[in-house]
């Protein structure tokens, strides 16, 4: 029994010594760009919400004095216009909220990937915002006040 034992002892220690030696480290290739994005995301996305009225007015203000539309028009679209906006407002938030909720667990997924994913909407990132940064290099944008009536503006 003895020798039984010592067999699989030394077979076990030259299957451990075989795979050491197949399982050379590589380089790291992590990108958390999605993970960071999806919690700056889930986080900042109701702010965009409770700013909403404040957004909305502000793109209103732009509307009435820097595009060239009749004075008829701007007095009858003015409280339509802002109804709509801040509508705008809290479905592109809520939108924003839905993408961080699925990006995230894509990013731990994709979290051991070269490369970053793009988002999973047309991304805020394009539009104005009362503050907008990127971190990490650009791999962790955090956009706070989103206008979303500006998305395609970018």
């Amino acid at each position: 029994m003895v020798r039984v034992s010592r067999g699989i002892t030394r077979g076990a220690l030259l299957a451990l010594a075989l795979a050491s030696l197949a399982g050379v480290p590589s380089e790291a290739r992590a990108d958390a760009t999605q993970l960071c994005r999806a919690g700056s995301n889930m986080v900042l996305a109701p702010f965009d919400a409770l700013l909403g009225p404040f957004i909305a007015g502000k793109d209103e203000y732009y509307g009435l004095t820097e595009i060239d539309d009749p004075a008829a028009l701007k007095v009858v679209g003015a409280v339509p216009g802002y109804i709509l906006l801040t509508g705008m407002q809290l479905g592109g938030s809520m939108f924003r909220e839905i993408s961080a909720l699925m990006e995230l667990p894509m990013g731990m997924f994709t979290l051991f990937r070269e490369g970053p994913q793009g988002p999973l909407f047309r991304s805020q990132e394009e539009a104005w915002a009362l503050y907008s940064e990127d971190f990490a290099d650009g791999k962790c944008p955090v956009r706070f006040g989103t206008s979303y009536n500006t998305i395609n503006d970018g």
